[in-house]
């Protein structure tokens, strides 16, 4: 698997769409409505801090584009997504999509970009069956409802002590003060990472985030993400030495010792398994507790309603999935061609799939530019679906839950501070590099 990883978002404004947040900014030139492949070339703020209307000129112009300029398609239509994520004629790996082109064993090549693509090739995200299939079955059973069910009073207690740390002043940054601690103490208490070095996870998941966008990079940030590539191999290496000789009750030690040994997971592939549920465990948690807080933030009405209807937090996770999602796309290789939407995929060819898109399609959500906490009924694809359906999904949901339980509890009168939501210049994952909040 080549180093990068497609990515695609944009904003464009075109007649009758108009954001019902009063943070968007609906506001893009005529050149950059006709220039699309911009979109899916590099973050720009000004067309990527607002998305949606552009998803709108998507799902009602062009719903299936291809943009000849990179070499890919562009899906951006519910059902479409739907259909292309669960049909096994699209995959991940290049060698399912061209197997002529793998007759011959590939020659090892040596770059620099090796210790990279050493962890990048071993994530269950990036290959199909039966590796994916081995790889996912090996970690499914700690993210079963069941087993996060087990983890409920903890989290909690986890939430309930960062929100008393914020209850000191009178202001806080809601991401570094609550929505990041949170995810990176259960995924790290999970691994079995001590607390003295969860601090590191930050540095490494946002430069992990950014390889996984693809695209463009500069000479400093490929020194930054095979640094960090490096860092973080010898760090679990070591870790995973201590659990061999000293198991204890986490994640990795249950990994080195499966039920079936002939299942047991390489050196290479645990630390590559570490990783990724290091950045998919927090990354996207991070995100979906902070983008939901500033849509409740945003839209008083619906605040208020969960202030007086607490029953409705889960459904008002939900919303926030959809109406803002942690992660606004993914992608895929066809193998063989397909027609869908009156035009044919090439074999070989790449798919960008809309996340961020499907999930305001009309025809799937009525009135898909509001967010409504009550949302019923709410089938989002915020988590993908088919064979690479989020693993931690329900991890993912236990936190947003609690998370909104304790702020709203805790702090019924918070304001959003800031002029403007200050997004993360990703066009991969969608959340906020700080939050300013009045408690």
């Amino acid at each position: 698997m080549a180093f990068g990883r497609r990515s695609s978002v944009g904003t464009i404004k075109r007649k009758g769409v108009i954001p019902l947040s009063t943070h968007s900014n609906p506001q893009s030139s005529s050149t950059e409505k006709t220039n699309i492949p911009a979109w899916f070339r590099r973050y720009s703020e000004s067309v990527h801090s607002n998305p949606y209307p552009f998803y709108s000129y998507l799902l009602e112009h062009e719903p299936v584009r291809y943009v000849e300029e990179s070499g890919f398609w562009v899906i951006s239509r519910y059902e479409d997504v739907n259909r292309l994520l669960k049909d096994p004629v699209f995959v991940r790996e290049h060698r399912n999509a061209m197997p002529e082109l793998y007759a011959e064993p590939p020659q090892q090549v040596v770059n620099e970009w090796k210790p990279v693509n050493d962890l990048l090739d071993n994530w269950m995200l990036f290959r199909d069956a039966p590796v994916h299939t081995r790889l996912r079955g090996l970690v499914s059973p700690a993210f079963t409802p069941r087993a996060m069910e087990r983890l409920r009073l903890n989290i909690r207690s986890v939430a309930e002590h960062l929100a008393e740390q914020m209850a000191e002043g009178k202001e806080a940054d809601l991401i570094s003060a609550f929505a990041f601690p949170l995810p990176v103490i259960v995924i790290a208490e999970m691994l079995g990472v001590p607390p003295e070095d969860r601090e590191l996870f930050k540095g490494w998941s946002h430069t992990f985030a950014r390889i996984l966008e693809g695209g463009e990079q500069t000479p400093d940030f490929a020194g930054q993400a095979i640094g960090a590539a490096e860092e973080i191999t010898v760090y679990f290496r070591e870790l995973i030495a201590q659990r061999k000789k000293a198991p204890k009750e986490d994640m990795i030690s249950d990994l080195l010792h499966p039920k079936e040994q002939a299942d047991a997971l390489t050196e290479q592939e645990l630390i590559a398994t570490c990783v990724l549920l290091l950045v998919a465990g927090h990354e996207t948690t991070v995100n979906l507790i902070s983008n939901t807080m500033l849509a409740l933030l945003d839209h008083p009405e619906q605040h208020a309603r969960l202030l007086s209807q607490p029953s409705l937090t889960a459904s008002a996770v939900e919303e926030g999935l959809r109406y803002e999602g942690p992660v606004q796309q993914t992608s895929r290789l066809a193998s063989a061609d397909y027609t869908i939407g009156g035009q044919t995929i090439k074999r070989g060819q790449f798919v960008t799939v809309m996340l961020g898109a499907a999930n305001r399609d009309p025809a799937q959500f009525a009135d898909p530019d509001r967010f409504l906490i009550d949302r019923t009924p709410n089938r989002h694809i915020a988590f993908a679906t088919g064979a690479h359906f989020c693993l931690g999904a329900p991890l993912a949901r236990m936190e947003g839950e609690i998370a909104l339980s304790v702020l709203m509890t805790r702090f019924p009168e918070m304001r959003f501070l800031d002029s403007k939501p200050n997004w993360r210049p990703n066009m991969l994952f969608r959340g906020l590099g700080t939050m300013q909040v009045q408690l």
